[in-house]
């Protein structure tokens, strides 16, 4: 006999056997580097399993999805979202609509303690549509491949001193505490975080062997030229994250040689709130900030 499927939260014991399918699925069968346990510290972390959501036959993981709580400030107000990734299903258990019974238990979960919104990040937007999700991505991708040149050698920033920058800027924004800071998104395997001379300008940005990937770059457009500068000499090519019509997005759009791309992975969730939903066209969420 086929034991049930009960779908409940994860327990700090069997969070490092749920971590290990994750790295599976996600870095090592893909020739990728660095568990998703120091990528993501403050999602997969035993304080976090209460927003870990588990579909188990017996004893088994057949299936998960990880929610990350976060307070999102506008000009206006502040809300507070959900983020959910790493939807993930075991091979054998494909096919009888264990995801979809997850993301309902989570949206189920977080209508019911006021949260205002959720948002996700998928390829797949027609699976989520028919769950009601929106799709709405502000987002766009530039590739640059060009001669590295010589480093302007910026120096290495901490989390304060991007706080501090970040902090002057306007728009809505993800609350960050230092934890946020020691993401490391894929496929990047080590992250740096440096300041132009004075700290006028800051950039966050990943490498993996020859590549850079720019999570963002902020601060005085003084300064940024020479991070610039250091990101070209770190790779041969450099992947950017940006908002459209963004500060920075105007910036590096006077840059000859980047090709842009429009982003299409956004999906939103309107919750406690709906009027909430006439602002996701206009709301990015950092790469550095997703899961």
């Amino acid at each position: 006999m086929v034991a049930p499927i009960l779908i409940r939260a994860c327990t700090p014991m069997e969070l490092p056997a749920l971590i290990a399918l994750l790295d599976e699925e996600f870095v090592f069968s893909k020739s990728r580097k660095v568990s998703l346990a120091r990528r993501l510290p403050t999602a997969l972390h035993a304080d976090n399993c209460a927003n870990i959501l588990l579909a188990c036959r017996g004893e088994a993981i057949a299936a998960c999805v990880v929610i990350k709580r976060f307070d999102w400030i506008t000009p206006e107000r502040s809300w507070r979202g959900a983020m959910i990734g790493l939807v993930y299903t075991r091979a054998a258990e494909r096919g009888h609509g264990l995801a979809t019974q997850l993301l309902r238990a989570a949206q189920a979960q977080l209508y019911a303690d006021g949260t205002a919104f959720a948002v996700l990040f998928s390829a797949q937007p027609a699976f989520y549509r028919r769950l009601g999700w929106i799709g709405a991505d502000c987002g766009v991708f530039g590739t640059y491949a060009g001669t590295a040149g010589a480093a302007e050698h910026c120096t290495p920033a901490d989390a304060q001193t991007i706080e501090a920058m970040r902090r002057r800027e306007h728009g809505a924004h993800m609350a960050r505490d230092g934890a946020s800071y020691r993401s490391l998104p894929l496929p990047a395997e080590r992250l740096e975080m440096r300041a132009s001379i004075g700290a006028a300008a800051y950039a966050i940005y990943g490498v993996q062997a020859d590549c850079a990937y720019v999570y963002e770059i902020g601060g005085e457009p003084s300064g940024r030229a020479a991070l610039w500068q250091d990101i070209r000499a770190a790779a041969a090519t450099v992947y950017i994250n940006a908002r459209r019509g963004s500060p920075s997005a105007q910036w590096f759009a006077h840059i000859p040689g980047i090709a842009w791309r429009d982003q299409a992975l956004a999906m939103w969730l309107p919750l406690a709130q709906p009027a909430c939903a006439r602002h996701f066209g206009d709301w990015y969420i950092p790469y550095l900030d997703r899961i």
